[in-house]
């Protein structure tokens, strides 16, 4: 069977070849029972085979790569080598084989697998009240505005 990230990989330049390749190595070793596949050309690292699970992802690019973590702003970061601003993902520029082998990288995959299912649970369990909430909040909305509505002649109520 042939295997679809060497296939994915092999667009890109060798340097970012090896260093894809790597941090891939790294991931599988790390994180024995992720479920691996692309999404949005980045190799993703799952808990299961849904997107919504995702804990990290490798994305080549042209003259870098990114490793990413979904829930990285959780993540202790001693070395302050994450990246990233926003709620919830932070990421790492890897420009050479040795940034890879750093143990500060290691320790962050490492780190994002085994928090990774609490993580996930939690994103869930908030997304989950937000939708709740925004139904509950639409509900009232529509029936304050039916008591607003002024009885027109005609119309049913």
């Amino acid at each position: 069977m042939p295997d679809f990230v060497e296939g994915f990989l092999s667009n890109y330049s060798e340097d970012v070849q090896a260093i894809s390749k790597k941090l891939r190595d790294l991931a599988r070793h790390e994180m024995k029972h992720a479920q691996e596949f692309l999404y949005y050309n980045a190799i993703t690292y799952s808990l299961t085979s849904s997107f919504l699970d995702r804990i990290c992802y490798i994305r080549p690019l042209t003259s870098k790569v990114t490793l990413g973590f979904l829930y990285g702003r959780q993540l202790n970061d001693p070395d302050h080598i994450l990246q990233g601003i926003g709620k919830r993902s932070r990421y790492v520029r890897i420009r050479t084989i040795d940034e890879v082998k750093r143990s500060s990288v290691k320790d962050l995959v490492k780190a994002a697998w085994r928090d990774g299912a609490e993580a996930v649970r939690a994103m869930k369990e908030e997304r989950k009240k937000h939708r709740a909430d925004r139904r509950s909040h639409s509900a009232s909305h529509r029936s304050s505005a039916r008591a607003r509505r002024p009885n027109i002649i005609g119309r049913r109520a």
